[in-house]
């Protein structure tokens, strides 16, 4: 087979194991340009017809020189034979001179330009490392509650690093038994709620917040107030204890309520 350079118009004599080394891309030798030789394949009957038309009549000895040169076996006794090349290029057999063309760049063929895959493998521990260490400072009182023994340590890490250690807050395990508002009787401006709160999970908790709302006859809103708790034990040392796992807790909170008209309310526990 022959292809021919769409810059220079050079010609040159092909195999179907070169052109599959590179899908067809090949560069001329000679001007340099890259091109798919496929595209540009010329037969070689058609070839043989062109020369006939540009060219004045010639002998068959100046025919088989002419032959040679452009590296086209024409069909007379001395048949060209071409010189074997190495895979990554092909000797081109041209009109004036011999010059080469290749297939383009090799990926590299040695076993030293291989990729080395321990970086990414490295990558790949270290990222994961760094996920089960958020995953471990998110779930850490969760880890606490599972695995009790490694409290004193999580305690001490935290101090260390400036993080707390919250108490779990699982408010489908905490609720109101009872609760009561009461106006005061002594001071009838003063309202007192009392309440009864239960942590009925096995393990420690945080003590929740509790929202109040007061409501007039229509039950509609007409004052809301959240209550820390602080506000409903007093002390800021008891309610860094928590709430102690199967117990309840019985509280009582004083509200100015003379500027309110309230005649019910409304009582929730929540955690922020």
């Amino acid at each position: 087979m022959i292809t021919r350079c769409p810059s220079c118009r050079t010609r040159f004599r092909v195999s179907t194991e070169q052109l599959a080394v590179r899908a067809g891309q090949v560069r001329c030798g000679k001007c340099g340009r890259i091109f798919d030789a496929l595209e540009y394949l010329i037969e070689e009957n058609a070839l043989a017809a062109e020369s006939a038309e540009t060219q004045e009549p010639i002998t068959v000895a100046s025919a088989v020189v002419e032959a040679q040169a452009m590296g086209i076996e024409a069909g007379i006794s001395e048949p060209v034979i071409p010189v074997p090349a190495p895979p990554a290029s092909v000797e081109p057999e041209v009109e004036f001179g011999a010059d080469s063309f290749d297939f383009g760049p090799i990926a590299a063929a040695d076993p030293a330009g291989r990729p080395r895959r321990w970086p990414w493998l490295l990558g790949a521990i270290l990222l994961l490392l760094i996920l089960l260490a958020q995953a471990a400072y998110q779930y850490r009182s969760a880890i606490i509650v599972l695995f009790p023994e490694v409290k004193p340590y999580a305690a001490k890490l935290c101090a260390t690093l400036g993080c707390e250690l919250p108490l779990p807050r699982r408010i489908e395990l905490t609720s109101i038994e009872a609760s009561d508002l009461q106006a005061d009787t002594t001071n009838p401006n003063i309202m007192v709620l009392t309440a009864t709160l239960k942590n009925r999970a096995i393990f420690d908790q945080q003590l929740p917040m509790l929202e109040l709302t007061l409501t007039n006859a229509q039950d509609q809103p007409l004052v809301r107030r959240v209550l820390t708790p602080q506000d409903y034990i007093g002390n800021a040392a008891k309610a860094q204890v928590g709430f102690a796992a199967n117990t309840e807790m019985v509280i009582k909170v004083f509200i100015e309520g003379s500027q309110v008209k309230a005649t019910g309310y409304r009582l929730y526990l929540f955690y922020p």
